[in-house]
C-alpha cells in the first residue's frame, strides 16, 4: 500500500489538487472571518458611524427586530452558500482529479 501512497504523492497533479484545494478553502475561510470581523469591529469600535448606526435601527416603526438582526440572518445564509459551493466544487473539480490520480497509481503499481 505505502508503493501507492509514494506514486501519488509523487505525481504533479496531486500537488496541483493539494494547492487548488487548500487555496480554494483559505480564500473562503478570509471570506467568512472578513465579514464577520468588520460587522463586529465596526459595531464595536465605530458606533457613531452612519451604517454601525444604521444596524442598530428598527426594520419597522414601534418593532423590536433591527436591521443588524437582518444583516446577521443574511451573513448566515452567505455562509451556508459557501459552503454549498465548497461542497459542490469539492464533489465535482477536486473528487474528480482524485479519483483520476488514485486510479493513475493504482494501475502503475498493478493492482
Amino acid at each position: 500500500m505505502q508503493h501507492i501512497y509514494r506514486k501519488i504523492q509523487a505525481d504533479p497533479r496531486f500537488h496541483e489538487l493539494e494547492h487548488k484545494r487548500g487555496r480554494f478553502g483559505w480564500t473562503l475561510a478570509v471570506i467568512v472571518l472578513a465579514n464577520c470581523f468588520w460587522y463586529m469591529g465596526a459595531t464595536a469600535f465605530f458606533p457613531d458611524l452612519a451604517f454601525a448606526r444604521f444596524w442598530g435601527e428598527p426594520i419597522a416603526e414601534g418593532g423590536s427586530t433591527t436591521w443588524g438582526i437582518v444583516i446577521g440572518f443574511v451573513q448566515t445564509v452567505v455562509f451556508i452558500l459557501l459552503v454549498g459551493l465548497y461542497i459542490y466544487r469539492a464533489n465535482t473539480e477536486f473528487d474528480t482529479l482524485k479519483d483520476a490520480i488514485v486510479a493513475d497509481a493504482r494501475r502503475a503499481a498493478g493492482e
